[in-house]
This record gives structure tokens, sequence and C-alpha cells, in this order.
């Protein structure tokens, strides 16, 4: 089934024909699979020795954010090979793709199910943008923690707590736009099912 970008009144004609492009199923399969490989990799390979390091989740994983002397506590308990490894490739190869393709792949999805579900346009137009503003917030966060293991930014107060809120944001986002895709999804079966 094709995908007319004109049935989804979005205000930014760029996204529009990019999603118009990737919402094919071949192509959520492709960002699907590729997003979650590097997620499985992140989980086995870079993750678990940062956390066994540290004896706390990394900065990433604190889905409810994090205190001073939470951050203060991480940074100092991590010795120079656990923070080049967490520098490269976590956050400046597996944490790049990751946020882009999962963006991609859940924003292409919503498109593709809105389409399906003839959503009216204003709710759908919102609930596009979300994956790339999660996307942008997880950005946010590693440049945040960068700062931090590198120990560039003094750990004020202030400063963490602007990393921390990054990192929320970022969870509060993406929890959202999977649970946009679930209902959609839904959606879409309820009216398949009504047909039939």
């Amino acid at each position: 089934m094709s995908f007319s970008p004109t049935k989804i009144p979005i205000n930014m004609q760029f996204l529009k024909n990019i999603l118009s492009r990737t919402a094919t199923v071949k192509f959520l399969w492709f960002l699907f699979l590729s997003s979650h490989i590097v997620l499985v990799l992140m989980m086995i390979f870079t993750f678990p020795r940062i956390n066994n390091q540290i004896g706390n989740k990394a900065f990433d994983l604190q889905t409810f954010g994090y205190s001073v002397s939470e951050a203060r506590s991480i940074v100092n308990a991590m010795n120079e090979q656990i923070t080049n490894l967490y520098l490269f490739p976590q956050l400046s190869l597996f944490d790049l793709l990751y946020p882009l393709l999962l963006a991609q792949f859940l924003s292409s999805f919503l498109f593709r199910l809105i389409n399906l579900t003839q959503t009216k346009k204003g709710v759908g137009s919102f609930v596009l943008i979300v994956p790339f503003l999660a996307m942008l917030f997880d950005y946010l966060e590693n440049i945040c923690i960068i700062l931090m293991i590198t120990k560039s930014a003094d750990l004020s107060e202030y400063f963490v707590l602007v990393s921390s809120t990054f990192t929320v944001l970022k969870s509060i986002l993406t929890t959202f736009a999977w649970l946009c895709v679930l209902f959609y999804f839904l959606k879409w079966i309820r009216i398949k099912h009504w047909k039939v």
C-alpha cells in the first residue's frame, strides 16, 4: 500500500517528505532491526562494563534522573579505561546512532498508522514530532554526560539538574511515543476488524 503525505498535514515539509519514504514495511523493518541491534550492543558490551565499574546505572539509564551526589559518585568511580569506553563507542557512536534510528522508526511507524487510522491532522502532526524531540533531549543529555565524565564542567547543582532534566524528558517522550504506537496500532486493528 502506498501512502500519500497529503493525508497528514504536517507543518514541516521536510519531515513530511522523509516520512512518506520511510513508512514502507521494508524500511520500517530496517529501522527497527538496525536501531535494536545498536541497543543490544549497548546492553551487552558497553553498559555492563560501565555499570560494573561505577556500582550504579550509567547516566543514560537513570530514567528518573539523578542528584548531584549521585552524579559526583558516578564520575569519581570511573577510571580512565571506563571513561574512554563511555566516550567511545558508547556516546560518540552507539548513542549517536540509536536515538536517530529509533526516532526515525517511531515517527515513520506512527506516520503509517496515522494514515491507516485516518487520524485528525492536529493530533497526528504533534505525535510525529515527539520521537525527534526525544532524540534532541538524548543528544543534549549526551553532551552533558561528556562534560561531566571528562570533568570539563563543574558538577554544580544547576548543571546536574539540567543534565538530569534532559534524561527525564528523553525517557518521558520516548515512552509516550511507544504508547502512541501501541494506541494507533490497536486502533488500526479495531478498524480492520470492523471492516471484516
